[in-house]
């Protein structure tokens, strides 16, 4: 009797370990899952790093450095050649055809891209248990709790849909970038400053910065320091994060969505950074300093990452908006767009293909997720990170969310072979009213050019002509799908414009539309377009291995 009650006890105490171990085993994956990084730079082209492009006139050692460190992609588009569609698909995983607007939400105090229901990867990461926020440029309209009149928010009332409803737990946001008013920063959906001093700030040199329009905004509002701002920022959020996991007794990751003010106008870059030379530095433009500015912003992060011990457990990823501006090609042979043809707001390489490198390790083969040195030749869109950051937080977004966005971590992982695309095909559209045909430098029809934007007036023209020939059914937005390093271009009203094979004309020169051998695969092209324009949804619900 006593050795079979010496049994019992023995296994009850074996079980009861076992369960145990189990439970500290489950808690600690639980707990060992990656913060994640987002550095989402504004205008910054597939050429200005060097890393992408040797012959660049910017010294970006920094991003480099992560590049050489971590993954590079080749191959990555934004969904549209433009900030706010893009930025609007990059947080939902979705095409900027399935928000609001499909050229993209630039309200300020009306209304959001976002329809009701739709979620983005804060959202997704949160309920995976992350801390979630969301830092710089918005661009995806607001909604303000109180309006003194139609065309003037109440500044001092909260924002009724802001961050705080978009998936964040904390944010620090500046409505529609630097660029363009508000000129203020918001906090957790409430404006930084006194609301009762909020003045009308006229155009022109402002505080040390610059203002591109008469627009209501803070007294002290300096463009030059939005950048160091918002990184300092970045930093107290993870202190304060660190400090709430001390206080909780847990280890919950984070999730940072970073959106920088360079490169984008107003170009007016501090001069100095974080112990960096900026203004002035690059000798070619204030446009190429802006540039220099996040690789500087990287740099820094970098270094208070590893400070706090949290650099080899971060997913760290660097990628823009949209393509870049090469602005400095003819005068200084600088090319923002390293070769490709067209640029930012067009749909030729130039104006949806960005650099994209991502970062997960402690830079040694032994201590990294991702191969050091890794290059990869994968198409993927930005829109994918959704999937992904979902993918890597152990979470499922739902049936009815992420609608076009593929998880690319099986090549992160070094899971995915090259030979096997990680997506069948990916859509891209151009800025409202602007196809292969439109004019890139300027030289609009002469009833345009008193305008106080001449190439926006005539976008918008040509988009809603293109609208009124086409139907309902047409958004005046020029289109294309890449497949198998192919792409076909469609106008304004959807008919096919070009044809060009990627693999042996990568400057798109080429169109290859009435080439007879062609021609089934042209209608291939079409068919795809189609059945993604009229799906609910374009790519499988992303599905965790349990």
């Amino acid at each position: 009797m006593k050795k079979l009650m010496l049994v019992v006890i023995v296994l009850a105490v074996s079980y009861h370990t076992s369960l145990t171990v189990h439970a500290e085993e489950k808690s600690a994956k639980k707990e060992t899952r990656p913060n994640i990084l987002l550095v989402h730079a504004d205008d910054v082209g597939w050429g200005d790093f060097t890393s992408y492009n040797s012959a660049s006139k910017i010294h970006s050692p920094e991003i480099d450095r992560l590049a050489e460190t971590g993954i590079r992609f080749t191959d990555v588009h934004t969904p549209a050649a433009l900030c706010a569609p893009t930025r609007y698909a990059l947080l939902t995983g979705n095409y900027p055809w399935r928000g609001r607007f499909p050229g993209g939400d630039w309200n300020w105090h009306t209304d959001t891209q976002f329809l009701p229901g739709q979620k983005t990867f804060g959202h997704f990461l949160q309920q995976a248990g992350y801390r979630t926020a969301i830092f710089g440029k918005a661009n995806l309209g607001l909604v303000y709790e109180r309006m003194n009149s139609p065309d003037e928010p109440d500044f001092s009332s909260k924002l009724a849909e802001g961050p705080i409803q978009w998936g964040f737990d904390y944010s620090y946001i500046i409505p529609r970038g630097h660029q363009s008013f508000p000129y203020a920063f918001y906090e957790n959906n409430v404006l930084v400053g006194d609301s009762a001093k909020i003045t009308t700030l006229k155009a022109g040199k402002v505080n040390g910065g610059q203002v591109n329009a008469d627009g209501p905004g803070v007294p002290d509002w300096d463009s030059s320091q939005t950048g160091r701002i918002l990184t300092e920022k970045v930093i107290a959020f993870i202190d304060n994060h660190l400090e709430q996991n001390k206080k909780d007794g847990t280890d919950k990751p984070f999730l940072i969505h970073f959106n920088t003010d360079g490169a984008h106008g107003p170009y007016t870059p501090p001069e100095e950074l974080f112990g960096r030379k900026v203004a002035g530095e690059t000798k070619m433009t204030a446009h190429t300093d802006m540039v220099l500015e996040v690789d500087v912003i990287v740099g820094h992060l970098v270094k208070e990452l590893r400070k706090r011990h949290l650099y080899s457990n971060t997913v760290i990823i660097i990628t823009s908006d949209n393509g870049g501006i090469p602005a400095e090609r003819e005068k200084f042979g600088h090319d923002a767009v390293g070769g490709l043809r067209g640029n930012k707001s067009t749909i030729w390489e130039g104006g949806t293909r960005v650099p994209f490198i991502v970062h997960w390790g402690d830079d040694t083969a032994q201590g990294s997720k991702i191969k050091p040195g890794t290059v990869t030749h994968q198409v993927v869109g930005t829109h994918d990170l959704a999937a992904t950051f979902a993918d890597i937080a152990g979470t499922e977004p739902g049936e009815d969310q992420a609608l076009d966005s593929v998880s690319f971590l099986p090549v992160l992982l070094g899971k995915q072979s090259e030979d096997k695309p990680i997506r069948e095909s990916l859509l891209v559209q151009s800025s409202p009213g602007s196809d292969i045909q439109f004019p890139l430098s300027g030289r609009v029809p002469e009833q345009f050019r008193n305008r106080p934007n001449p190439q926006n007036a005539y976008r918008t023209f040509r988009s809603n002509q293109a609208k009124k020939e086409g139907g309902d059914s047409i958004d005046g937005i020029a289109h294309a799908i890449l497949k198998d390093r192919r792409k076909l271009f469609l106008s304004l009203t959807d008919q096919p414009e070009f044809f060009v094979n990627l693999k042996d004309d990568p400057k798109e020169e080429v169109n290859l539309l009435e080439d007879a051998s062609q021609k089934k695969r042209i209608e291939e092209y079409q068919t795809i377009y189609k059945t993604i324009r009229e799906s609910k949804r374009s790519t499988p619900p992303l599905k965790i291995s349990k």
